[in-house]
C-alpha cells in the first residue's frame, strides 16, 4: 500500500534551495584567462590577491546588506527644516548602503586604479578588473565611479599644461584619491536637446571675482557665473560637476563647478551654500532608483573654464571615451552575475525528476550566453586596453593585433574612438537582451524583484543595466557617431589596415577567410558614406553596420584567444562565433554576412556532439552519461 499524500503548507514541503554564489574573480575561468592575456605575469601577480578578496567581499552578507539597504532607503530631498525655514542648500538624503558601496569601491581603486603610476600603461586593464568585480555589487554606484574616472583623465589632460598652483591640480588629485575623494558627474541634457547638446540653453556669463585666494583662485573661485536647466542629471549627490554653457559667442564651452561653496549664514559663522544649485525634482526611473537623479536649475553657479573656450564638445570628448568603457564593463559584469544566479538554480533545480543543468534545450540556451559574454568581455578588455595604451603608451611585448596601433598613435587614437562607440553600444543593447534570458531561465522566480534580497535578483540587474543603452548616448546616436567617423576623410583607410594586418595573424584557414570576407564585404558599405551625396542611406544602416562590426572584432579577438594554447573550449567558442554566426542578434547586424559561412559551408556535428561541447562551454566539463533526456519517456 502507497504511503497516504500529504499536503503541504507554507513552512513544510518543496523549497528550493540553491548554492551560495561563488567568488566572481575565482570563478569565471574566461575573466582568468582574459587577465593573463592582456597582463604581463609581474602585473597580474600584483593584483591576484586584491582581486581575490574584492572578489569575495562582493558576495559576502554585509556587501549584500549594504545592497538591500541601497535598494530599500531610496533618495528623497529635504529642503526645509523643522520650523519651516530653507536650509543654505538642498538636503539630498542617500542610504547608508549607497554610501558604504561608494566608500568599499572607491577604497579598492575602481577609479584610482586607472590613475595611478603603479601599473604604467596597463593601469586601464588593472582599472577595469576590479570594476568587472565591483559593478554587479555597486546598486548602480557604478555611475559615479564612471563619470568620476571620466572627469579625472578630462582634467589629467589639462593639467600637464598648467602651473603647479592651479587649482586643477587639487581637483585631480581629490578625484583619483582612495579616501577624503571628490565624486564628480557631467550634467549635460537639457529639455530642448537631448542628445544634441548644441540646443543648450544654459548660459555662462565672465564674473571674475574681485580679489581670488592666489593668482587663479581655488576651485569655489571660478571666473564664470552659469545659469539655466539642466534636465537629467544623474550623481545628483556629487562634490564636483562639469557643465556645458554658452558664452556670448553662442559656443559651448566645458564649466566645473563645486556643488557647494563656503559662506557664512545669518549669524556670520561659516558654513556650505549651494552654489547657486537648485534641485527641482528627483526622477523617477524604471531602475537605477539608488542613484539620485534630478531636474537642477542653476542661477549663477560659480565655475571654472575647462579646456579651450567655445570648444566644449571637444574638450568633454575626453571624458566620454572613459566613462564609455565603464559602462561596457557594467555591463560585461552584470551580466555575469545574472549568468551565475541563473546557473546556480539550474543546478538545484529538477524538472520531470530530471537535473535541469544538463537538460539539452536548457543547456544549449546557456551555451549561447556563454558564447556571448566570452565574445563581448574580449571586446570590453581590447577597447579598455587602447585607452590605457593611447594614454599611457604602449607597452614593448604585445599580442600581434596591437602592431599597427603601437606603431601609429594616430591609428590608435581613430581605432580607439571607433570602439568606445561601437563597444558601449552594442555590448550594453545585447546585454539587455541577455538578461531576459537568464530571468526566464529561472521561470517565474526569476521575474520576482526582491529588494532586500539582492544575491539572487536578476531583475535588480536587468532594470540597473538597462540604463546603459540610454546613458552616454543611444543605440541609434553611437551608431550615427560611428559611421560618421569611419565614413570622414582617410580614416576608413587607416581602419581597414589594422583590421587586415589584424586578420592575417589568424592561423585557422576558416576563421581568416570568413572574418577577411565579412570585413570586405563591410568596408564596402561603409565606402559609400564616403561621398556626402550617399552617407545619408549609409546612416540609415548605421546600427547594422555597427553590430556587424562588432561581432568582426569580437571574431578576431576570438581566433586569436583561441591559437594562444589551442584551448579546445575556447577554439570552439570561436568557431561558433565566426562559423555559426553566434554573438549578436541577426536582426541588429546584416545576416548575409554574419551568417555567410554557416550557410555556404554549415559544420557538420551530432546532436550528441554539440550538446557535449554546450556542457563544456557552461559547466566545464563534458556531458554526464546519466544526462537529462529533457523529455518524459513515450509509454
Amino acid at each position: 500500500m502507497s504511503a497516504p499524500l500529504k499536503s503541504s503548507t507554507a513552512d513544510e514541503g518543496f523549497i528550493l534551495s540553491t548554492p551560495a554564489l561563488e567568488n566572481p574573480y575565482t570563478s569565471d575561468a574566461v575573466f582568468l584567462r582574459i587577465l593573463q592575456w592582456y597582463l604581463p605575469r609581474d602585473v597580474l601577480s600584483k593584483i591576484l590577491s586584491d582581486l581575490q578578496h574584492f572578489g569575495s567581499e562582493a558576495i559576502s552578507d554585509e556587501t549584500n546588506g549594504l545592497i538591500g539597504n541601497a535598494e530599500t532607503q531610496l533618495p528623497y530631498i529635504k529642503t526645509r527644516n523643522v520650523w519651516g525655514a530653507r536650509y543654505h542648500a538642498d538636503r539630498l538624503v542617500t542610504s547608508a548602503g549607497w554610501k558604504g558601496l561608494g566608500k568599499w569601491g572607491i577604497k579598492n581603486g575602481v577609479v584610482g586604479l586607472g590613475y595611478e603610476e603603479t601599473f604604467g600603461p596597463y593601469r586601464r586593464v588593472v582599472q577595469h578588473a576590479f570594476n568587472y568585480i565591483f559593478s554587479a555589487s555597486s546598486a548602480a554606484y557604478s555611475c559615479p565611479v564612471s563619470m568620476t574616472s571620466g572627469a579625472a583623465r578630462l582634467v589629467r589632460h589639462q593639467i600637464r599644461d598648467l602651473p603647479s598652483d592651479h587649482p586643477f591640480h587639487e581637483l585631480y588629485a581629490r578625484l583619483i584619491a582612495r579616501e577624503n575623494n571628490w565624486i564628480s558627474a557631467q550634467w549635460m541634457t537639457e529639455r530642448p536637446g537631448g542628445s544634441d547638446v548644441r540646443n543648450s540653453e544654459t548660459v555662462a556669463v565672465y564674473s571674475p571675482l574681485q580679489s581670488k585666494t592666489g593668482r587663479f583662485g581655488n576651485i569655489e573661485e571660478g571666473d564664470y557665473l552659469l545659469s539655466g536647466f539642466k534636465f537629467f542629471c544623474s550623481a545628483t549627490d556629487c562634490n564636483i560637476v562639469l557643465l556645458l554653457a554658452k558664452t556670448e559667442s553662442g559656443e559651448l564651452s566645458l564649466f566645473v563647478a563645486p556643488t557647494s561653496i563656503t559662506g557664512t549664514d545669518a549669524s556670520g559663522k561659516k558654513t556650505k551654500l549651494s552654489n547657486g544649485i537648485r534641485i527641482h525634482r528627483l526622477k523617477n526611473k524604471m531602475g537605477t532608483k539608488e542613484l539620485p537623479t534630478a531636474e537642477i536649475e542653476l542661477k549663477n553657479v560659480r565655475a571654472h573654464l575647462i579646456g579651450k573656450k567655445d570648444r566644449g564638445i571637444a574638450t568633454i570628448a575626453l571624458l566620454l571615451n572613459t566613462t564609455r568603457t565603464h559602462n561596457f564593463v557594467t555591463a560585461v559584469s552584470c551580466l555575469r552575475r545574472a549568468l551565475d544566479i541563473a546557473k546556480a538554480f539550474a543546478r538545484a533545480r529538477k524538472t520531470i525528476d530530471q537535473p535541469l543543468w544538463t537538460f539539452p534545450m536548457h543547456l544549449n540556451v546557456l551555451a549561447q550566453l556563454e558564447v556571448k559574454h566570452r565574445g563581448w568581455l574580449q571586446l570590453a578588455f581590447f577597447t579598455s586596453s587602447l585607452l590605457g595604451f593611447v594614454d599611457n603608451g604602449f607597452p614593448k611585448e604585445l599580442p600581434a593585433h596591437y602592431n599597427v596601433l603601437a606603431r601609429s598613435p594616430t591609428a590608435a587614437t581613430l581605432v580607439l574612438r571607433a570602439l568606445t562607440s561601437t563597444s558601449k553600444a552594442v555590448i550594453c543593447k545585447s546585454s539587455t537582451l541577455a538578461f531576459q534570458e537568464c530571468q526566464e531561465a529561472m521561470g517565474g522566480v526569476g521575474y520576482m524583484d526582491e529588494p532586500e534580497e539582492p544575491e539572487f535578483n536578476v531583475s535588480r540587474l536587468w532594470r540597473d543595466t538597462a540604463s546603459n543603452s540610454v546613458w552616454e548616448g543611444t543605440t541609434n546616436v553611437l551608431a550615427s557617431e560611428t559611421v560618421r567617423h569611419l565614413t570622414n576623410g582617410r580614416n576608413l583607410e587607416s581602419f581597414s589596415a589594422w583590421i587586415n594586418d589584424s586578420i592575417g595573424y589568424i592561423t585557422d584557414d576558416a576563421l581568416r577567410t570568413t572574418l577577411k570576407n565579412v570585413w570586405a564585404a563591410l568596408e564596402k558599405k561603409l565606402a559609400v558614406g564616403q561621398d556626402n551625396r550617399s552617407l545619408a542611406g549609409v546612416l540609415g544602416l548605421g546600427r547594422q553596420i555597427m553590430f556587424t562590426l562588432a561581432w568582426l572584432i569580437s571574431g578576431i579577438l576570438l581566433a586569436m584567444d583561441a591559437q594562444r594554447d589551442n584551448d579546445n573550449v575556447a577554439c570552439e567558442v570561436s568557431h561558433r562565433w565566426v562559423l555559426d554566426g553566434q554573438g549578436v542578434p541577426a536582426e541588429f547586424a546584416f545576416p548575409e554576412l554574419i551568417y555567410q559561412r554557416s550557410a555556404d559551408q554549415p559544420r557538420v556535428m551530432s546532436d550528441q556532439s554539440r550538446t557535449n561541447w554546450d556542457c563544456l562551454i557552461v559547466w566545464g566539463a563534458d556531458l554526464p552519461t546519466d544526462s537529462s533526456t529533457g523529455y518524459r519517456a513515450r509509454i
